[in-house]
């Protein structure tokens, strides 16, 4: 009997080790990685994906993606070898958006078909243990997003550039970021995500904000040339509903965050 217990119990564990290296296992994307020196960088390759694959809601169609990948993987080589460093500021600013954005939906490619980039790995997971090429060097996307983008870049428009793939998420825009047309998206996309109700509402009679947890989350960046979220949501509002949250004492609330797939299927 004591034997049968035993031999049950070192079972369980080796399902539970076997399940545990499964969610906890780090996964590599290994490809070239050599950095070219070269000071000219193309995002057309991923453009050209984007517009392909993405409609004007910001859906992805995965399944037609992953059927074709080819002119996708060669962008992503052209990532994995660049040199950033040789760029000017808004041409950085815009390769590494487009790169967090092309390895969040490479990551969901790689792993599709899927629901949620939650049910990739346990415990965010997905964002801490997928590693992916880019300049030269092998990044998780919370070290694209938090050591590169928020760190070098400091700009709380970059939130709403910034796509996980998620229903909750802002759009996924249908066309790659350039150096001209990074600093009108960041105005655009800021100003679309906070107008829209989905994501900032304000009840005058109940004196009640309700706000995307993007502003929960990242609040201290909301203090980057301003007083805190309430002072960089005023730029952003429409002039009535500035004028109440600056001349009322309301109370925030944060809605719950919509993890599903942001997928046309």
């Amino acid at each position: 009997m004591k034997n049968r217990i035993l031999i049950v119990c070192l079972l369980l564990l080796s399902v539970c080790s076997v399940l545990f290296l499964y969610h906890f296992r780090v996964e590599a994307d290994l490809r070239a990685s050599q950095p070219t020196g070269d000071t000219l960088f193309s995002h057309d390759l991923f453009d050209q994906v984007l517009q392909e694959h993405v409609d004007k809601d910001g859906q992805v169609d995965y399944t037609k993606l992953k059927a074709n990948p080819e002119k996708f993987e060669a962008y992503l080589d052209l990532l994995a070898a660049a040199n950033p460093a040789v760029l000017s500021y808004n041409e950085q600013l815009a390769f590494w958006v487009n790169a967090y954005n092309a390895l969040v939906i490479k990551g969901v490619v790689d792993h599709y078909p899927i629901t949620s980039v939650r049910k990739v790995k346990l415990f965010n997971g997905f964002f801490s243990r997928l590693k992916f090429q880019a300049a030269g060097k092998t990044y998780t996307l919370n070290q694209i997003e938090h050591g590169i983008i928020r760190t070098e870049f400091v700009d709380p428009r970059a939130h709403f550039v910034l796509v996980c793939a998620s229903s909750s998420c802002p759009p996924l825009w249908n066309r790659a970021y350039t150096a001209e047309t990074i600093e009108e998206r960041l105005e655009t996309a800021t100003l679309n995500f906070i107008r829209n109700p989905a994501q900032v509402r304000i009840d005058h009679a109940e004196r009640r904000v309700y706000l995307s947890k993007i502003f929960k989350w990242y609040k201290d960046d909301f203090k980057e040339g301003y007083e805190g979220v309430e002072d960089f949501l005023a730029d952003y509002l429409l002039p009535e509903d500035a004028e109440f949250l600056a001349s009322t004492d309301v109370k925030f609330r944060y809605l719950d965050y919509d993890w599903t797939l942001n997928d046309q299927h």
